[in-house]
């Protein structure tokens, strides 16, 4: 149906039911001039709670990104330490002759308890740079998704606010119908 003849068929409608007096218990519950619909009080209310909702939904996703991101800050700051602590460690090594990749004729000269010491902190440095990688992509995972989110109840907002718009329009169209008639009534 077109929105012009559904806009028509509701003010008609709506006319309709004016010249029908409503029932008395109507007049007992309500006030007659200032009746609304329960349907329109219900989803007036629902649109509102559905709001209110969606904005603390969406206020949570801030501070949840705002807190994800300082979280990368920090996991990426350390990062480039273990990365510069690993180079001077690697400097070191080869500094004192050791090669961590291969073994060379000066490496086995020494003493193998520096070598398995060197070794064994290497080895614990390149566990915790891969740990650390492993928990960086995550954190980027779910600040990815988090962004998703986000990004879907601004659209949820957008539309409800184009609803309530929706409703508020009709309101005032059955407000002024109503005027309408009382006019034409009191003639």
């Amino acid at each position: 149906m077109k929105p012009e003849f559904r806009l028509l068929f509701v003010r008609l409608h709506s006319l309709y039911i004016l010249l029908i007096p409503p029932p008395l218990h109507t007049f007992i519950k309500y006030n007659y001039y200032s009746y609304k619909p329960l349907r329109k009080q219900k989803s007036e209310e629902e649109l509102k709670d559905k709001n209110q909702l969606l904005e603390a939904v969406n206020k949570q996703l801030h501070q949840k990104l705002t807190e994800t991101q300082g979280e990368l800050k920090d996991l990426t700051q350390k990062v480039e330490l273990l990365e510069k602590f690993q180079d001077n460690c690697l400097a070191i090594l080869e500094s004192k002759g050791l090669n961590p990749d291969s073994e060379t004729a000066e490496s086995q000269e020494e003493s193998s308890t520096d070598h398995a010491d060197s070794m064994l902190l290497l080895e614990t440095l390149q566990g915790e740079l891969k740990l650390f990688n492993e928990t960086a992509k995550k954190q980027m995972e779910d600040l990815q998704a988090l962004k998703v989110k986000l990004k879907m109840k601004e659209e949820e907002r957008a539309q409800f606010l184009e609803q309530q718009t929706l409703c508020n329009s009709q309101v005032n169209d059955f407000a002024t119908a109503l005027e309408e008639m009382e006019h034409l009534l009191e003639m």
